[in-house]
């Protein structure tokens, strides 16, 4: 499934690098990153927090990549991925706990710039796909619950330039409750980057992500934590 989540992104940036040597009017803009997440809440039946199952920081990649254009009416395009896997193993009364989280997705968002100066506005419409799984097994219980869902969010993005050459600062959510899956994304942002034919620099931030899924299986989770990123904008 994770193959099939990074074939869009090759096959989006090369076209989108033809597309913009032939129409400069054609924006493509970007990040790859690491996100390092804390984890609290509670995954099962028994509602057993995650912290008892030793989870307390994990590492994350993540890769967005945007494809703007001046064309009225025609939305847009956004792709995001984020690979989220953990695991732990931990001493547990009669014997041990064993357990996973994956909450590995990719988002396809369709989106308008309603503002579009020194400070913008997006809005529009993700569909996320979650490739993941939670497990645990302990010696009294034995609980699984596969993530492979389809899920429509909303989504917005607010940035604003500051009064210092080449930095800017937004806030950028998604959010949906649907079908049992109520889920608020979102991530606070500062970037810089260098003033070049293609402009290259970093974004550093936070981002927050909340599930709560109840399909036999309960998982109330949220990860949170600082993030650093290559940014590009041409």
């Amino acid at each position: 499934m994770r193959v099939i989540f990074a074939a869009p992104f090759v096959a989006v940036c090369l076209s989108a690098i033809s597309t913009t040597a032939q129409a400069d009017f054609i924006g493509v803009k970007g990040d790859i990153g690491f996100w390092r997440s804390d984890y609290a809440g509670s995954v099962g039946r028994a509602e057993i927090p995650v912290g008892t199952l030793g989870y307390t920081d994990e590492g994350n990649r993540f890769l967005h990549l945007s494809v703007e254009h001046p064309v009225p009416l025609i939305p847009n395009f956004r792709l995001a991925y984020s690979d989220m896997v953990a695991g732990r193993s931990v001493p547990w009364s009669g014997g041990s706990a064993s357990s996973t989280i994956e909450l590995t997705h990719a988002d396809g968002t369709v989106y308008y710039e309603i503002l579009d100066n020194w400070v913008s506005l997006d809005l529009g419409f993700s569909v996320r796909i979650y490739d993941g799984n939670i497990s645990l097994v302990t010696p009294a219980l034995t609980e699984n619950m596969e993530i492979d869902e389809i899920l429509p969010m909303g989504y917005a993005l607010v940035e604003a330039e500051l009064p210092f050459t080449g930095w800017s600062a937004g806030v950028e959510g998604n959010y949906t409750n649907f079908n049992d899956h109520q889920i608020t994304d979102y991530t606070l942002k500062l970037r810089y980057l260098f003033d070049s034919l293609v402009d290259l620099g970093v974004e550093i931030g936070y981002r927050n992500q909340s599930i709560n899924i109840d399909q036999g299986m309960r998982a109330d989770l949220t990860l949170d934590g600082p993030y650093a990123a290559f940014a590009f904008h041409f």
